[in-house]
């Protein structure tokens, strides 16, 4: 755990939160696909550390047993990430959404 492991699940957590709107805005199966297959490149092929996607890594390699690290190696490592996970998702990318269209919170409340 060190800062640029923090820094690379924020980014995470930035290509995460886009992807999830994209699927909740259509009710298309194949533009759901696609940022599914196109994002999921992103994360492992810039090696960004998303809580999910690290926690089946970590457990696969316990199962195969080729793993020098166990469960009390995983729980820190968990948090990290997610915590990265939850400031780059919901800070950088909704906070500022919300920021950008307060009229429209307005409204929504009004209803």
């Amino acid at each position: 755990m060190s800062w640029k492991s923090f820094s690379l699940a924020v980014l995470a957590g930035l290509v995460i939160t886009p992807l999830t709107r994209m699927q909740h805005a259509t009710d298309s199966l194949g533009l759901k696909i696609v940022p599914a297959i196109l994002m999921s490149f992103v994360l492992v092929g810039t090696q960004l550390f998303h809580c999910v996607l690290d926690s089946i890594f970590i457990f696969a390699g316990m199962l195969a047993g080729s793993a020098d690290y166990g469960l009390t190696e995983w729980a820190p490592a968990l948090g990290w990430s997610t915590l990265g996970n939850l400031l780059g998702g919901l800070m950088l990318v909704t906070a500022v959404r919300l920021l950008r269209v307060p009229h429209r919170v307005i409204e929504e409340r009004a209803k």
